[in-house]
């Protein structure tokens, strides 16, 4: 089966070849939910969509059946790749376009998907305005869904990150910076980080993505958790870490020794591996070691060195730090994630001294009720 719709083709740069070539027309959503498919991000980088949202899929619904004045002019966006065009079309006069139709679609929704799923949930015959992408290249879908998004409503910085991983960071990166978007220096450290199998975090990190069939993950811990504690790591200009095969096998022993140690609470959900939890507990320990790394007396890119170091740090904390009612909510900003370092430093000075461990320390809610 093949849709024929009347559309104008152009090049927003002119003549240039630097620019795709777009198609601009209108057609059924039913038919271009026939034509044109989502493809979900999901964990192998696969895709690129965010996860479908019924709540604006009902708005949208909602919205035309409220009035039958109200109209969705604003058009979404595709790609059609490998769409056989016969003949170059003239540019910026009506033609047509030939759309073929079948068990593989040609068509990727780049921009609109729940204008697209809402209108046809309203009625498959209503009009949609479209402009397609012809024949793109995968990175140039990838650039296009990441700005188009960024720019209106914001994709996640955790589904950016996982998107961009897919491709190499001087292809899409440049041009991502060129549009004033950033991936952060570390942010393609973390898919090391969840796809190492010597990583405490493998298949762990908690991707804004639907899962790969068939494949099992714990999904314990945000990508933005695992960036920034690498970045405070970083931020201490360790000679012996100052590569990134360093960094990582330092973040790795780090956290083994914290999953060996307290593995009741290595749970989904758990204070401990929040992104407060991991990047507070990161710097309680790079800066108790800092030091004695500044002073030559320890060696951080020996992983036994760095286990050593971490299991005798822990032994003078307690997981009951991390399962305690907390006073104070919203943790994540600077103030707040001082308070749990502070917090970690007064529980360690507690158990050293044979005190209660949570005495004087102010996060805890009420320490008569907790643990000891």
């Amino acid at each position: 089966m093949t849709f024929t719709y009347p559309a104008i083709f152009t090049r927003q740069r002119g003549d240039s070849d630097d620019g795709v070539l777009l198609a601009t027309f209108t057609a059924p959503v039913g038919e271009v939910a026939k034509w044109a498919s989502v493809e979900r991000l999901n964990v192998d980088g696969k895709g690129h969509q965010r996860l479908k949202n019924q709540a604006k899929v009902r708005a949208i619904k909602r919205f035309l059946e409220l009035d039958s004045r109200n109209t969705i002019p604003t058009a979404i966006t595709v790609a059609l790749r490998d769409l056989d065009l016969r003949e170059t079309p003239a540019l910026d006069s009506c033609s047509l376009i030939e759309i073929p139709a079948g068990e593989s679609p040609i068509g990727l929704v780049i921009d609109g998907q729940h204008r697209l799923f809402g209108m046809e949930a309203f009625d498959p015959n209503l009009k949609v305005n479209v402009v397609a992408l012809i024949n793109p290249t995968d990175e140039e879908i990838a650039f296009q869904f990441l700005v188009i998004n960024n720019k209106v409503t914001k994709v996640s910085t955790d589904h950016l990150k996982l998107l961009a991983l897919q491709y190499p960071e001087a292809v899409l990166g440049e041009r991502l910076r060129s549009a004033r978007m950033t991936l952060g220096r570390h942010a393609s450290l973390v898919g090391v980080v969840d796809n190492s199998e010597d990583s405490p975090f493998y298949r762990a990190v908690e991707w804004p993505a639907e899962d790969v069939p068939g494949e099992s993950r714990a999904n314990l811990v945000l990508p933005a958790a695992v960036e920034q504690s690498l970045a405070v790591v970083a931020q201490k200009n360790l000679p012996d870490l100052a590569d990134d095969d360093a960094l990582l096998e330092f973040f790795f022993t780090l956290w083994r020794s914290v999953r060996d140690a307290w593995p009741s609470i290595w749970v989904s959900g758990s204070k401990l591996l929040s992104k407060v939890g991991v990047v507070t507990l990161t710097t309680f320990v790079v800066d108790d070691l800092t030091p004695l790394a500044d002073r030559g007396s320890i060696d951080l890119a020996d992983p036994d060195v760095v286990k050593t170091e971490v299991d005798q740090i822990l032994g003078d904390l307690t997981p009951n730090f991390w399962t305690s009612e907390w006073a104070a909510k919203s943790l994540d900003t600077s103030a707040g994630r001082k308070l749990v370092v502070d917090a970690l430093t007064q529980v360690r000075r507690n158990r050293r001294r044979d005190n209660a461990w949570y005495a004087d320390v102010d996060l805890i809610d009420t320490p008569a009720q907790v643990p000891d």
